[in-house]
């Protein structure tokens, strides 16, 4: 039994039989031959399409991707070819509900906004979006969720209006990506939602192609003549992984596709799509010599403060520092600042390329606040945020 598997992916050996030869490669790099492989594990930075993969060996039967969203995998042509395809739904929903809070209370500090005064409105609820729900309900912030087509198949869940969305002062978006059909989510807003006087603070952690980043940079130029700024927090981006220069340096906070990048999160993911792997190919699961996600996880306090970066600018201190919040933002500005001299455009644009998914490879993974220590100076009503859901 042979599988390639990105390099970037963790904690693989722990769930596999000693017998598994595990081949990694560099998805920076040109892919290697798939010959001779039963199994390929990637991530989202690999695309399977196509184009993009024209042909694929007989012997490879399972495809599997350590990622919560699929939109970067043609299943319809995999199916075709027979091979069976799994991924990782929700393995990162915690980490990136922590990062939306963590980035609200920040705007919230810097605003001198007081979070239980703001309405956030969540479009989209599933694992992410619900996971956001319930941490909000637990500090008694009020939300109104919207997901028509969860409704739909789920009789219990009501989804708030679309106009009920134009109230909200905060929006936070948890689309999966979709580009045809009657629930195309490309450009959400402003197909769909355009801004309102209302909105204050927009926040994207889904996938790029939700948000139409010209009409936001129209509406920042426009409502900056009338003193109504709307501030953006961005993880993702819709030329990725070329972000749009402009935006990140209009951006209250801009991170570079990092904000489910937490241990847990990425043990949760190869534990998953392993899981799908050797129930498909009937092989020994490993599970039993660990325990939950806590396998590599250690309690954690808040580095001692600096002064720098997301620091500087919000005067929100413990929290910002021990999530890794300022660290992702000023990374992210430095590479996108870095002029070369005498480049062209596109020799600019691939050097771009390469720096983000550099820096989405040697980010240091942040623990979940389920698993580190409870800051001092933070008001105790935060505390229902580090206890897991």
């Amino acid at each position: 039994m042979r599988i390639l598997a990105d390099q970037h992916l963790y904690y693989l050996e722990q769930f596999l039989p000693k017998y598994v030869e595990l081949v990694y490669y560099n998805s920076s790099e040109e892919l290697p031959k798939l010959d001779g492989f039963d199994a390929w594990l990637l991530r989202t930075v690999t695309k399977v399409n196509p184009k993009t993969v024209p042909s694929l060996p007989n012997e490879l039967k399972f495809i599997g991707s350590a990622s919560a969203g699929i939109d970067h995998i043609d299943t319809g042509y995999l199916r075709d070819l027979g091979i069976q395809f799994d991924h990782s739904p929700g393995c990162n929903a915690n980490a990136v509900a922590e990062y939306v809070l963590t980035s609200i209370l920040a705007w919230c500090s810097s605003t001198r906004r007081e979070l239980s005064d703001s309405k956030i409105g969540i479009i989209g609820m599933g694992h992410t979006g619900g996971s956001l729900a319930r941490k909000l309900e637990a500090v008694g912030v009020p939300y109104a969720g919207y997901d028509p087509p969860k409704a739909l198949r789920e009789e219990s869940f009501k989804s708030c209006s679309l106009e009920a969305l134009y109230d909200c002062d905060i929006l936070s978006f948890h689309l999966p990506y979709i580009n045809e059909g009657r629930y195309s989510t490309h450009h959400f807003m402003p197909d769909i939602l355009s801004l309102s006087p209302n909105h204050k603070l927009i926040i994207n952690a889904a996938r790029g192609g939700v948000i139409k980043e010209d009409y936001l940079l129209m509406h920042n130029d426009l409502a900056s003549l009338t003193n109504k700024k709307i501030s953006f927090v961005l993880d993702v981006w819709e030329t990725e992984p070329v972000p749009n220069k402009a935006l990140v340096d209009r951006s209250f906070i801009a991170t570079p596709h990092v904000a489910g990048y937490s241990k847990q999160a990425k043990f949760e993911a190869s534990k998953r799509v392993l899981k799908h792997l050797t129930t498909y190919f009937d092989m020994e699961w490993m599970d039993n010599k660990w325990q939950s996600e806590r396998a590599d996880s250690t309690n954690t306090k808040p580095e001692k403060i600096r002064n720098d970066g997301l620091i500087k600018k919000t005067n929100t201190l413990s929290l910002s520092i021990l999530h890794g919040l300022h660290n992702y933002d000023n990374e992210m500005r430095k590479m996108i600042n870095h002029q070369v001299q005498g480049a062209d455009l596109n020799h600019f644009n691939a050097s771009i390329a390469r720096g983000f998914q550099a820096l989405r490879n040697s980010i240091e993974l942040r623990n979940e606040f389920a698993f580190t220590t409870f800051p001092d100076g933070l008001p105790d009503d935060l505390r229902p945020l580090f206890v897991r859901d």
